[in-house]
């Protein structure tokens, strides 16, 4: 009550600002901060560049990092069905944490370029191409990547060396 909280900057997109209001913009915007850290972790990042993207270059719309962040951004905001993403292709938290894109450009939408989230078939087709051997190795190594990360953070000889 009576609180007052500072706009939060993000450093994927310095031009967006999150601040406290009393009308509701969006339901999703904790996609942002879910964004936020995975910028920090570099976890999507790592994963564009390693996966093998076996798409027709010519019909690409969205880049492989965005599809995956897309993927990883519904499942930690708690919707789990591919289906769901169509309703939400218009959420303007949602399309600001996906894109790669900087400024409002994700709002506006590219030139000639996608006007909102991927689609359920393209997310489908994601997951197929995810569970192809050589992506599922790479997919494997993130997991062991990440556990390695969290381990070493929370061993008491790390936490001894950080004081």
């Amino acid at each position: 009550m009576g609180e007052i909280l500072n706009d939060f900057g993000l450093e994927f997109n310095g031009s967006v600002k999150l601040e406290a209001r009393a009308e509701r913009l969006t339901s999703e915007a904790g996609a942002v901060l879910l964004r936020e850290v995975d910028e920090r972790l570099g976890l999507t990042r790592w994963l564009g560049e390693m996966l093998t993207d076996t798409r027709d270059e010519k019909r690409i719309t969205h880049s492989l990092r965005e599809l995956v962040r897309t993927d990883l951004l519904l499942l930690g905001q708690g919707w789990r069905d591919h289906d769901d993403a169509d309703a939400l292709r218009r959420d303007a938290a949602l399309r600001l944490a996906v894109s790669d894109s900087k400024s409002s450009v994700p709002l506006r939408g590219k030139e000639g370029g996608a006007e909102g989230l991927a689609s359920q078939p393209t997310l489908s087709r994601l997951t197929a191409m995810l569970a192809r051997e050589e992506n599922r190795k790479v997919l494997h190594e993130a997991l062991v990547w990440q556990t390695g990360r969290r381990l070493r953070r929370s061993s008491p000889r790390a936490r001894s060396s950080s004081r």
